[in-house]
C-alpha cells in the first residue's frame, strides 16, 4: 500500500470515529431534536457571528447581566423579533417573539398559540409541567400567568437544555415566547428584562386570529 492510500484510509477512519463520539446513541429522539433547535443555523453554543445571516441585528451596547446580547428584527417570516445571549461568544440563550397586534400577525402566521403548543408538544414530547406554577423566563412582556394560554417548560437535566414556552392571545392581539437555554450553571446575575413592557394593540381589520395556516410553523 502506497503512502497516498495510508494516509487516506487513515482520515477516514478519524473521521469516523469522530461521527461516533459526537452521536450519544442513548439520547432520545427529544434530546437530539433539542440539541438540533436552531433558526436558520443559529443555535446553542454557536458564535455570534452566525448572526451576520439576518440583516437587522442590533447589538445592545452594554453587557445585561454579563452577557452580550444582540436582537434580531424580523429574523424569519414568522418570527417577529429573536433575542440572542452569549456568553464568552458562545450563544447560551435564544428567545423567539411572536405578536400579533399593532400590524404584526407572527403569532397566527406560525400556527396561533395552540398551534406552536401542539408543535412543540410533537417535536419535544409532553412538557415536565405547565401552569401558573411555571416561572416565567420571557424578557419580553407584561405578564400575568393567570391569563396565560399556556405556560410550561421542558426540562432536558441529562444535556443541560431547556425549553419554555409562555403566551397570551384573545380576539384582540397576543404575544408569544419560545425560550431555549443551555443550564450550564455559570457564574453571572440573572437575565434582565426589556426596561419597557410590549403593548400588545388590536391589528387594523380582522381579527388575528382568522389568520390561519395549515400547519405550525414556529420558523425552528
Amino acid at each position: 500500500m502506497n503512502a497516498g492510500k495510508f494516509l487516506l484510509m487513515a482520515v477516514a477512519m478519524v473521521a469516523l470515529a469522530g461521527c461516533d463520539t459526537m452521536v450519544d446513541p442513548t439520547l432520545t429522539p427529544e434530546e437530539r431534536a433539542v440539541l438540533d433547535f436552531n433558526v436558520n443555523g443559529v443555535k446553542i453554543g454557536g458564535p455570534s457571528g452566525q448572526l451576520a445571516l439576518f440583516p437587522q441585528v442590533q447589538h445592545i451596547p452594554v453587557k445585561l447581566g454579563g452577557y452580550d446580547v444582540y436582537e434580531v428584527l424580523n429574523a424569519t417570516p414568522n418570527i417577529s423579533e429573536m433575542k440572542a445571549w452569549y456568553l464568552d461568544n458562545k450563544l447560551k440563550r435564544l428567545e423567539l417573539r411572536y405578536f400579533n397586534g399593532g400590524g404584526a400577525n407572527t403569532l397566527a402566521r406560525a400556527g396561533g398559540w395552540d398551534g406552536i403548543r401542539n408543535y412543540l408538544f410533537s417535536k419535544y414530547g409532553p412538557p415536565s409541567r405547565f401552569g401558573s406554577d411555571v416561572p416565567i423566563v420571557a424578557t419580553k412582556g407584561q405578564w400575568n400567568v393567570k391569563y396565560a394560554k399556556f405556560n410550561g417548560e421542558w426540562i432536558f437535566s441529562r444535556i443541560k437544555r431547556q425549553i419554555n414556552y409562555t403566551v397570551m392571545s384573545d380576539s384582540n392581539g397576543g404575544i408569544g415566547v419560545v425560550t431555549v437555554m443551555d443550564t450550564t450553571p455559570v457564574v453571572v446575575p440573572k437575565m434582565v428584562a426589556d426596561p419597557a413592557p410590549v403593548r400588545v394593540a388590536p391589528a387594523p381589520g380582522r381579527a388575528p386570529e382568522e389568520v390561519v395556516t395549515r400547519a405550525p410553523n414556529p420558523g425552528f
